[in-house]
């Protein structure tokens, strides 16, 4: 099992926390797991990028159009990071619409990319944890089931990483995110 994952945003909103979950989770899972992270000005809300691969790979780096994953964070950092997506991807975006625009949307259907819409914004701010928008993402990722980004394994290793104190909160916007992508994935 391979995996090569985009983790897209911006500073401050928890990208590298997200990408360092996602690499713990694997590893507990007996995966192997590397990470290349890019984050120039990221303390003034510049662009983060953490490119995540799981299993035997000799490099961190992921090429245009191999990805198989992408977590965007904010929206803007979707359309900057799309070009990693390969053919058939994954795609999920934090944002308040409820659609893409018509171009975007055509695209992504012919390059046979599903892709959610999630307002991880939104359940965060909800659960006053404006900060953790990252955890309701990565709970939207768990729903997938994509082994090993089990809700499951998921859960476990946020409750090893995020602090006591926030942890509970943190546990809660994830299931909202999880349980809001099922939803969605209904219709």
């Amino acid at each position: 099992m391979k995996h090569e994952i985009i983790c897209a945003g911006i500073g401050g909103r928890g990208v590298l926390l997200a990408s360092t979950i996602l690499i713990e989770a694997a590893i507990k899972s007996g995966m192997k797991a590397m990470a290349s992270d890019e984050y120039g000005m990221s303390q003034r809300g510049g662009s983060v990028v953490s490119l995540v691969k799981v299993g035997s790979y000799a490099s961190p780096f992921i090429g245009r159009e191999n990805g198989d994953i992408l977590l965007a964070f904010e929206e803007s950092e979707f359309y900057k990071t799309l070009f990693f997506l390969r053919k058939g991807g994954l795609a999920l975006v934090n944002t308040r619409s409820a659609t893409l625009g018509a171009s975007i949307d055509g695209m992504l259907k012919e390059r046979q990319i599903a892709y959610r819409l999630i307002d991880a914004d939104g359940i965060a701010r909800d659960a006053d944890m404006f900060q953790s928008a990252n955890m309701a993402l990565l709970g939207a990722f768990a729903s997938f089931g994509i082994e090993p980004f089990t809700r499951d394994v998921l859960e476990t290793t946020i409750r090893s990483r995020v602090p006591e104190k926030f942890l509970a909160k943190n546990l809660a916007v994830f299931e909202t995110g999880f349980e809001t992508a099922r939803r969605k994935a209904k219709g």
